[in-house]
């Protein structure tokens, strides 16, 4: 585009138009300047025009980008006040940390992860639950699905992003606990856990999340950061590990808090029972 036509694209647009339609797509400023141009300053229109083009773009960027891996990214997790027992969790993947702290990339991952939710706690069995692709990818995010959402968010940051593994988290009758280890922790844009009644999402590398009764809920969450820093593979074994730095039972595991006991007595000491547990590490293969 011509300096002449930028210039006098300009003159024709409001300020407030452009900067509204720019802090709420996200999209770059030409790209507003040009929508609002085109849709005669009516920032609802562009808007939909903008979108629709993102989302023709992004389908295209994506066949192109689809080889490319895609090791970054966030795990998204939503725990409701109204239903503290479940949660749902989304793998959304990319290929650089810089998308990963794009706000519309956070954006998109916490409609998601709140989708999951509204569509999938209600009906949960016990347990994790795995959602399937065809169905994640079908989720609706307002009018468009998060395929198509997907597809737009590519056409924006011209990488490839990947819906990943996707599941929901019945704990009841038990309680639930949730640790969630950001890689920005201390950071300004780090995100902690946030709980309301629309369910807002938190972030994270790791995830960790136990179904317990009894004891605490400090000692709930302690078990949580244990998961994430040890990795047991399941909860209990017939028989302890030779190699204490190689065991993978949970109960037999030197607690990361006190090495000098066993996760299995710590629990016993507080009368709490762990009935299961989860630990998800982004872009893991």
């Amino acid at each position: 585009m011509r300096l002449s036509q930028i210039l006098a694209m300009c003159s024709s647009i409001s300020k407030q138009a452009l900067m509204q339609l720019r802090q709420t797509t996200g999209y770059p400023m030409l790209a507003c300047r040009q929508a609002l141009s085109r849709c005669n300053g009516d920032v609802s229109e562009a808007k939909a025009w903008l979108d629709e083009r993102a989302q023709a773009e992004g389908w295209a960027k994506a066949e192109k980008l689809i080889d490319r891996t895609a090791r970054q990214g966030l795990l998204g997790i939503v725990q409701r006040v109204a239903s503290p027992n479940c949660l749902s969790l989304l793998e959304l993947r990319c290929e650089t940390d810089f998308v990963a702290r794009n706000a519309r990339f956070q954006t998109l991952l916490s409609e998601a992860c709140n989708s999951l939710a509204d569509n999938f706690i209600a009906s949960a069995p016990q347990g994790v639950t795995l959602v399937p692709q065809d169905r994640l990818l079908g989720l609706k995010l307002g009018d468009s699905s998060l395929a198509d959402s997907v597809a737009s968010l590519v056409g924006s940051v011209g990488e490839n992003i990947i819906c990943g593994r996707a599941l929901v988290f019945n704990a009841q009758p038990d309680s639930l606990a949730l640790y969630c280890h950001s890689p920005w922790q201390g950071e300004p844009d780090a995100h902690p856990l946030q709980q309301s009644e629309t369910g807002s999402c938190q972030f994270g590398r790791y995830a960790a999340a136990v179904a317990y009764s009894g004891g605490s809920e400090q000692l709930a969450y302690q078990i949580c950061q244990h998961i994430v820093g040890r990795n047991p593979a399941r909860l209990d074994s017939p028989q302890p590990n030779p190699d204490p730095e190689s065991e993978d039972a949970l109960l037999r595991q030197e607690f990361l808090l006190d090495e000098t006991r066993l996760v299995g007595d710590v629990l016993q000491e507080a009368g709490m029972q762990v009935a299961g547990f989860f630990r998800l590490k982004c872009a893991e293969e």
